[in-house]
């Protein structure tokens, strides 16, 4: 028995960062949206294979199925909460995966020219290469101060 109220009060816990008064209507609303973007083959989702695509029309009626006939999330009995919130979190990470497959034009200038050319990338590639380019600017500071400091020395 105090094993079980030990476990409740663990997964109460864990789903502190979560919101059980998110109403059931917006999450269906934005799940419909998801959907037909996945089934238009649109803003991302074109990139996706069809298994990936299918999954997550598995996992939204699996969500809906958990969530029918209520008004929020904290409608629903701890276990099924629990469930919801793991297939909300699985819902997202496949909508992040067509975000990131998002394909973006933009017209950029040519090194050392006045042209410009159309280039496409992923919203993936796009957020991968500033993070480098980041990066490379931050460790380039600290070899600067770090060869400062030296020299002082």
């Amino acid at each position: 028995m105090l094993f079980a109220l030990v476990a409740l009060a663990l997964a109460g816990t864990a789903q502190a960062g979560n919101d059980d008064s998110r109403r059931i209507a917006d999450i269906v609303s934005e799940q419909q949206q998801i959907r037909a973007d996945a089934e238009a083959e649109r803003n991302g989702w074109d990139n996706i294979p069809l298994l990936k695509r299918q999954e997550l029309i598995t996992t939204q009626d699996e969500l809906m199925r958990l969530i029918d006939g209520k008004q929020t999330l904290g409608d629903l009995d701890p276990l099924e909460r629990k469930a919801a919130y793991r297939t909300l979190d699985r819902l997202d990470a496949l909508a992040l995966e067509a975000e990131n497959e998002r394909m973006v034009c933009i017209r950029e200038k040519l090194t050392g020219t006045h042209r410009t050319q159309t280039v496409c990338r992923s919203v993936g590639d796009m957020k991968r290469w500033r993070k480098g380019a980041s990066d490379f600017m931050r460790q380039g500071q600290q070899n600067s101060t770090m060869g400062a400091q030296a020299g002082a020395n």
